[in-house]
């Protein structure tokens, strides 16, 4: 199966963490990405901020969107969901939108995979606004993806019910600046500092490197049967994630619990998903899974393969 426009629209958007709602900007470079064929990305911190872009999805469904909070074992909320009103949401002009399409250009170029940077860009726009981006690590051998992820109390599968087989999957661990920000002033400090280093290199850009945490990390995995696909998303943070949705925003939600686990299942039309909370052993730290697939999977399969995790 090939993921439509809107289904690849919402993988986007599940992945995108950024230190500010910056959606508009996130939308276009998608766009532009597909133009050239390249491959999304993801960051984020303590409190994670990921964006939908509501009215760029259609999704028809006769069902009111209600929003829905995951909660670890001590009770506390590590996910919820707002609106963008609710969120304080303001668009980005286009002058802005083109300024972080081109911060995406410059890490794609200069970046290497596993790593990230913090980008000024030269621009008339006075607010000193810098990026942290970064470039993921890829693997088509899920061996290796597990190797790399040994010790993280992640669940990797060869294979997932209905003999769905590892295809491929993408890494993105989280810079360390998103999990531990930076002070408004230290902040201020860096962005002068790059401009200054833009200004004497003559260059439209400048990079500081920064180092990615051990354990903040997404993975997205995709499994194959056929032309049937599943996507495997799974985050570990040790802070709040606030998933934004626009308010006319239509779907069929549902919350039950599966093996003493709390899930919430979504229809978005096209496709459906389901998620659930892991609380890391040992620590405050939580990894979200989340597991989607078109209609060719019906829901009472997606719930296996949902259960084949908790196992």
């Amino acid at each position: 199966m090939t993921l439509d426009k809107d289904q690849d629209l919402r993988e986007l958007f599940h992945d995108l963490q950024l230190p500010d709602v910056d959606l508009t900007g996130k939308v276009m470079e998608k766009l532009y990405a597909e133009q050239k064929k390249k491959e999304r990305f993801f960051v984020k911190y303590k409190v994670s901020v990921m964006v939908v872009a509501g009215m760029l999805l259609t999704v028809s469904s006769a069902f009111a969107f209600s929003y829905q909070t995951l909660t670890n074992k001590q009770g506390k909320v590590v996910f919820e969901e707002k609106t963008l009103e609710e969120a304080n949401y303001t668009s980005p002009s286009l002058d802005e939108q083109l300024r972080a399409l081109k911060a995406r250009d410059f890490a794609n170029k200069v970046l290497k995979a596993g790593t990230a940077g913090v980008f000024y860009v030269v621009s008339n726009i006075p607010d000193m606004k810098t990026y942290t981006l970064d470039k993921p690590l890829t693997f088509t051998d899920v061996s290796a993806l597990r190797t790399k992820m040994k010790g993280q109390s992640v669940k990797i599968f060869d294979s997932l019910p209905g003999k769905h087989n590892f295809e491929h999957a993408t890494v993105f661990f989280t810079p360390i600046t998103d999990v531990n920000p930076p002070t408004p002033k230290e902040q201020t400090a860096i962005a002068e500092k790059l401009r200054k280093q833009a200004e004497e290199s003559k260059q439209e850009y400048a990079m500081l490197p920064v180092e990615m945490s051990k354990d903040h990390w997404r993975i997205l995995s995709t499994y194959k049967k056929g032309g049937s696909a599943i996507q495997v998303a799974m985050s570990r943070t040790s802070g709040k994630e606030t998933f934004l949705v626009h308010k006319e925003w239509g779907s069929k939600r549902e919350k039950f619990v599966v093996k003493g686990v709390e899930m919430i299942y979504t229809d978005f039309g096209t496709g459906h998903n389901i998620q659930w909370i892991y609380d890391v052993p040992n620590s405050t730290h939580t990894i979200r899974y989340h597991i989607e697939t078109g209609k060719q999977i019906n829901k009472k399969d997606l719930i296996k393969i949902a259960e084949s995790y908790l196992d």
